[in-house]
């Protein structure tokens, strides 16, 4: 219950106090007319209502105020505004807990992306992106329902309570005995909200883990289609559809079971109460009456208190899942105190460079010379440490020993957003987003107008390509970029890393994949980019020693300069 309150009050964007109190004015309304329920009683079976002269004084004294007496007409007034202004205050309040659901996942979402591209890179490197995927498009989703159920277990506590309070003004025993019974079913049934809590927290760990092993399918569907592995994909979906199958199972049985278990002990708790009531407590006709309605709103809103607990319950788990998510992503973010960069005018220098991933040594101490304006080519087998040297010349790594320099300036030493936004960078697992062409070269970057981007295309060598498909820039792409050639989507690649006009391109493996014709063409583009920008490229491939200003060979984490001839 302590979450409930916790998630009622503590979730961003929301206004719990005024809710809070549109619910206790609510409350404060409907207890008035309940309790001018019994001197309206009493009047109309001609009872004088002597043994509640306490109820009859405060109503008195309240339409009194108003210039009022009690007269019968005046009393069902009262009773119909007071229980019109309750309806009027609760719908207010539920209301804006219901907008709520869309600020409290919108904020939630929000804060995770932000977290997320603010992480450090070494927290990709070791954690399954599919976990975040989840937590955005599914969790964040479950969270604001969880706010909007602790909203309406919040008001339905406070009604309670209300009643509770009413009844024990009219009768204490039968307030006592109802409220004795009302939390004796609570107590019967709790077993059902600790099942719904525990299945709400499969549900939501299973859900996490199908959706990850979906995210790692599709990003492998052509291999698996390719050697027609789907049969062994498919066994491992269904071993996590069965386990999530069990837990909503289990969920539902629980909402199930509480639901009409709780109407059979109501039906029963409600019967028991009138027949003691009306034989052994002999209590008046009018009295019974109001303190039977209220007996029955007392068990029937405690039932409610319940259902929205164990709802709450099967819900609360992505709520606070996502918060740990968040949480985490924080503690792992990257520091960006530095000084802004330089402006790239000299060099970049590696000296003496170690850096080692836990126990494993990578690089052993590099040193060369990256000059401005020029094509600098890092060429080696796969394995050799080729993409951990640009990680580090991007940042993304910090060296064990050593220091990476920009015309001089130590890189920890420089603001590395600031570094960054002068990069260009086509990595090696080239991945274009199911999109249009535009989308694709200006990342969603409404201020990047088409011409820009027909330029970048154009210094990619790719405008001629885009300007003959059926849409040009609104050309859908596909998944990855299926309905495109290796070569175009890698000149999109190279367009998407130079319409930002950077000062540093990095091409890391761009032409692995390619043929010797597409790959001598993609050479060439890149060639004709000297002296716009510093050129840093990788690869095991031997046509780029021809465009190459300075040649570099990397071997077992060791650097080598290469003199041409």
């Amino acid at each position: 219950m302590a979450k409930v309150f916790r998630i009622f009050f503590g979730a961003e964007g929301t206004k719990p106090f005024l809710v809070l109190l549109c619910l206790l004015l609510a409350g404060a309304s409907e207890a008035l007319s309940l309790t001018a329920l019994l001197p309206v009683a009493s009047q109309i079976s001609g009872g004088t209502g002597d043994g509640n002269a306490t109820v009859n004084m405060l109503i008195g004294q309240v339409l009194g105020v108003f210039g009022l007496k009690s007269t019968l007409g005046t009393l069902i007034v009262f009773v119909t505004s007071a229980m019109v202004i309750k309806s009027i205050l609760t719908f207010l309040a539920i209301s804006y807990a219901g907008i709520s659901v869309a600020i409290v996942s919108t904020r939630m979402r929000r804060k995770l992306l932000d977290a997320m591209f603010k992480a450090r890179w070494a927290y990709f490197t070791s954690n399954k992106p599919g976990k975040i995927a989840n937590a955005i498009s599914n969790d964040a989703t479950r969270a604001g329902d969880a706010y909007y159920i602790s909203a309406r277990f919040v008001a339905f506590l406070i009604q309670a309570v209300v009643y509770i309070c009413v009844s024990l003004l009219i009768s204490p025993k039968l307030a006592l005995a109802g409220t004795l019974v009302g939390v004796t079913l609570l107590f019967i049934m709790s077993k059902l909200v600790k099942s719904g809590r525990k299945a709400g927290n499969r549900q939501t760990d299973q859900t996490s883990e199908l959706v990850i092993s979906v995210s790692d399918a599709l990003s492998n569907i052509k291999p698996i289609k390719a050697m027609h592995r789907s049969a062994h994909f498919e066994s491992f979906f269904l071993a996590r559809v069965k386990r999530l199958r069990k837990a909503l199972i289990k969920k539902v049985l629980s909402v199930i079971g509480l639901l009409y278990g709780q109407e059979a002990l109501r039906t029963i708790a409600v019967g028991s109460g009138v027949y003691f009531a009306a034989i052994y407590m002999k209590v008046p006709l009018a009295e019974m009456v109001v303190i039977g309605v209220i007996f029955v709103q007392v068990i029937s809103v405690l039932s409610k208190v319940q259902n929205f607990l164990q709802q709450a319950a099967t819900l609360e788990s992505a709520y606070w899942r996502t918060i740990e998510l968040t949480d985490d992503l924080i503690a792992h973010g990257e520091a960006d105190t530095g000084k802004p960069a330089p402006l790239l005018e000299k060099s970049c220098d590696f000296k003496d460079v170690d850096f080692s991933y836990e126990d494993s040594k990578i690089i052993h101490g590099a040193s060369f010379k990256i000059p401005a304006g020029k094509i600098t080519v890092l060429q080696g087998s796969s394995g050799t440490g080729k993409t951990t040297l640009i990680d580090l010349l991007l940042g993304l790594h910090r060296p064990s020993a050593g220091h990476v320099l920009i015309d001089g300036v130590p890189l920890s030493e420089i603001q590395i957003s600031s570094w960054r936004k002068m990069i260009g960078y086509v990595p090696q697992e080239l991945s274009l987003l199911h999109g249009t062409v535009r989308e694709n070269v200006t990342f969603g970057d409404e201020n990047i107008d088409d011409a820009a981007v027909f330029k970048a295309l154009n210094l990619a060598g790719g405008s001629g390509f885009v300007r003959r498909l059926s849409e040009g820039l609104d050309t859908i792409v596909g998944e990855m970029g299926a309905k495109l050639s290796g070569g175009q989507r890698q000149r999109i690649a190279l367009a998407r890393a130079l319409v930002g006009q950077p000062k540093l391109l990095i091409l890391d493996e761009v032409t692995s994949a390619l043929d010797p014709e597409t790959e001598a063409e993609i050479c060439d583009n890149v060639a004709k980019l000297a002296g716009l920008y510093t050129i840093v490229t990788i690869t095991h491939r031997p046509a780029w020693t021809k465009i190459a200003h300075h040649l570099y060979t990397v071997k077992a984490g060791k650097v080598s300069r290469v003199v041409q001839v």
